[in-house]
């Protein structure tokens, strides 16, 4: 894979602005179905998956909720969100294939036909990597691909 670009200009606040995808106490989900392995530490659900936080939602086929069990509760580690991926926080939204988070390094990576809007401006590629902790994120493409880049000045 060969990075093309790195967004240090205005576009990045389309992703960078969302802080942290996750790091609300509470994720409410509802599924067609939801499967729960206590042995292995995750949670599937599964059909018209919709997850909300205090500002984040997401739509997707499945969902995979992996975590690790501490006396009375469980810390969420990382999520996969899979076919149909759809976020929204305020004036941006990703779609992808395949969304996973990782809530301890604070990274969302976007596969799949990855595509991110802020309002107009758009950011496509074939892999889009966000580092929330680090305020940037990067564009990928496969070889002999493209990144592309629609910006519109107000």
């Amino acid at each position: 894979m060969k990075m093309l670009l790195i967004l240090a200009f205005p576009l990045c606040f389309l992703i960078l602005t969302s802080v942290n995808l996750f790091s609300s106490k509470e994720i409410n989900i509802t599924s067609d179905k939801m499967e729960v392995y206590e042995d292995s530490g995750v949670a599937v659900f599964t059909g018209k998956v919709y997850a909300q936080t205090r500002d984040i939602r997401l739509w997707a086929d499945k969902l995979y909720v992996y975590y690790v069990r501490r006396e009375t509760k469980r810390d969420i580690q990382r999520l996969i969100a899979l076919g149909r991926v759809k976020i929204e926080k305020n004036k941006w939204t990703a779609v992808a294939g395949k969304a996973t988070y990782f809530r301890d390094q604070e990274r969302l990576v976007l596969e799949d036909m990855p595509k991110v809007w802020h309002e107009d401006n758009l950011v496509e590629g074939d892999l889009i990597v966000i580092y929330f902790n680090e305020d940037r994120s990067e564009v990928f493409s496969r070889e002999g691909g493209r990144v592309r880049v629609r910006i519109y000045e107000r």
